[in-house]
């Protein structure tokens, strides 16, 4: 059976030095960490993205699930439930959205992303879970229509009323969206787990072509260009926004590193 985590410095001893963080306070206090990942699924990108936030160097390795790789023996190894994405340091392994943040905001440098205060962080919780529940599987629908569907079966057609059902779905959370940006910098006031969840659904409808569904509502689209723009979280000298993959390297299934640096 294959180790899929055995890839860039993982590959190598557990003392060797490139198996620790690059620079600065990382150096020899945390390995670099193997993602596994699609670069065209939302909860992968969510994982990338808390991880640039919070300081934490990846190296990200392609589980191809337009070939079912995330039911493959090799994968189910190591999420036997088949959950994406999943991540490695040293000799701990953890698979699924939930797991993967908590875990790479325990490992994470600075602030604790969630809020402290308990209004805000229920805040905090509820546009999270509008997001599942509302915004995701209609983003999901589209990536498979426009995106993923031909990359499995180049035979593939997409089904003009499941892109359609989905745009339609899509209104009501942009608009609800919309207004509660109306007097927020970020989604609950400071920057939290929300507006990385968010960030991953207005990314790929922008990427898939799908910005004219917020193009009309001007909170969101100055939300998203304070986000295109905002430090990383943990205070590393990076735009944690540019680790996301264009439609063109979700395309050709390439996925970034993510590389801190110094603050």
């Amino acid at each position: 059976m294959a180790d899929l985590f055995h890839y860039g410095s993982a590959a190598k001893a557990l003392d060797a030095d490139d198996r620790y963080g690059s620079d600065g306070e990382m150096k020899k206090t945390q390995y670099i960490m193997q993602l596994l990942g699609f670069p065209g699924d939302v909860d992968t990108l969510k994982c990338l993205l808390t991880a640039a936030e919070k300081g934490i160097e990846v190296e990200s390795g392609i589980l191809d699930m337009t070939k079912g790789e995330q039911d493959s023996a090799d994968y189910r190894a190591i999420s036997p439930f088949g959950l994406t994405p999943a991540i490695k340091e040293a000799y701990y392994t953890i698979a699924g959205e939930p797991g993967v943040a908590v875990f790479v905001e325990g490992r994470g440098l600075g602030n604790r992303l969630a809020p402290r205060n308990a209004a805000v962080l229920a805040t905090e919780m509820y546009w999270m879970e509008v997001g599942k529940d509302d915004v995701q599987p209609h983003v999901e629908a589209l990536m498979m229509q426009k995106v993923c569907g031909q990359m499995a079966d180049p035979s593939f057609v997409a089904d003009d009323a499941v892109i359609n059902a989905a745009r339609e779905a899509l209104a009501d959370p942009l608009e609800a969206f919309d207004e509660q940006l109306t007097s927020n910098e970020f989604v609950v006031g400071g920057y939290s787990y929300a507006d990385i969840h968010w960030t991953i659904y207005i990314h790929l409808l922008t990427v898939m072509g799908e910005g004219v569904l917020f193009a009309r509502h001007s909170n969101i689209k100055a939300w998203f260009d304070r986000i295109k723009a905002h430090k990383s979280f943990s205070g590393q000298d990076i735009i944690s926004y540019d680790f996301l993959p264009t439609l063109d390297e979700i395309k050709a299934k390439v996925m970034k590193d993510v590389e801190c640096g110094e603050f």
